[in-house]
């Protein structure tokens, strides 16, 4: 079976370099997995990977739309396999990179999306919406965007409500165009970055204060035409475009950023144990200890192109 690497985890810990690495030993491709990093001129904010930092490895799955536009986890998929297929037929191995867990499980997994785990703060946002406009307004909103699963959901039953339209918020798709799991397609290796919370933290903070260094505050402004777009809704434009529209003190701007980028780390985490896969989970000697494994797979099954 045709074999991908996959390398995931949280924010800051070095994917990208050690896709990189890999990717020089045994002649790779880079498949990115980021959400935000497929939206051309979100650079900084976004912690993209420069052409020098690239090694002239072929990097795929980054910068492939405008902040404008709607790109769901079905486009990433549909998009990224067929890189993955020319990959094969050509003799390289693709390594996917990135901190979305949601794209990686959806190669792993062919999962059934209405087993997405929860989210918090999008359920908190849609409990306020009840609060204030009451539970018809939330079921009418639902809908709008999936009239099969409202017809199947009373309206006064706000937490069903809610889950249907979590899953449209998450994947792109209705509850009623869900499909099952299937068997994976692919022989899979697959790595999650685990350093001690410490450490991550550290990184992430050493991380932001760069970003602001190499001109965060002016990439924002240079996409002033795309501020009303969810896109901008991403840590580090977000909270840039409130300082740039009211006047926030930076430094302040840089300091809720870090703790944005600290609890999204958190969720990172908590997402890449869910999925439900085999996991080598990596602690600290990040590229000797992955390129050791990552050997022994190789080796196993040498006609595996």
């Amino acid at each position: 079976m045709n074999k991908v690497l996959f390398i995931g985890g949280p924010t800051a810990t070095g994917k990208s370099d050690i896709a990189v690495k890999l990717a020089l030993k045994y002649n790779a491709i880079v498949i990115g997995a980021d959400s935000m990093q497929i939206y051309r001129g979100m650079d900084i904010g976004t912690g993209k990977i420069t052409e020098e930092e690239k090694c002239g490895i072929e990097h795929t799955m980054i910068d492939i739309v405008y902040p404008d536009k709607e790109y769901s986890v079905q486009n990433y998929v549909a998009d990224a396999k067929k890189i993955i297929q020319r990959a094969h037929k050509n003799g390289v191995l693709p390594i996917v990179a990135g901190g979305t867990g949601l794209y990686i499980n959806s190669f792993i997994n062919n999962p059934n999306f209405a087993q997405t785990p929860p989210d918090k703060e999008l359920r908190e946002r849609y409990v306020k919406i009840a609060e204030t406009n009451g539970a018809l307004y939330l079921h009418e909103l639902l809908a709008k965007r999936d009239k099969t699963a409202a017809q199947k959901i009373a309206v006064n039953d706000i937490k069903r409500t809610i889950r249907a339209l979590e899953i449209i918020e998450q994947t792109g798709k209705t509850k009623t165009e869900i499909i099952r799991n299937e068997k994976c397609d692919y022989d899979v290796l697959f790595f999650v970055m685990n350093p001690d919370r410490q450490e991550l933290y550290q990184r992430i903070n050493a991380r932001v204060d760069k970003m602001f260094e190499k001109g965060l505050i002016d990439e924002v402004r240079s996409l002033s035409a795309y501020w009303g777009c969810r896109s901008m809704q991403a840590i580090g434009y977000k909270e840039t475009i409130n300082a740039l529209q009211h006047g926030v003190d930076f430094n302040s701007v840089c300091e809720e950023i870090k703790q944005n980028s600290r609890r999204y780390a958190k969720r990172q985490t908590t997402f890449f144990k869910w999925i439900q896969a085999e996991k080598q989970y990596i602690n600290e000697n990040y590229y000797e200890h992955i390129s050791a494994i990552a050997d022994k797979w190789l080796q196993e099954d040498k006609t595996w192109i």
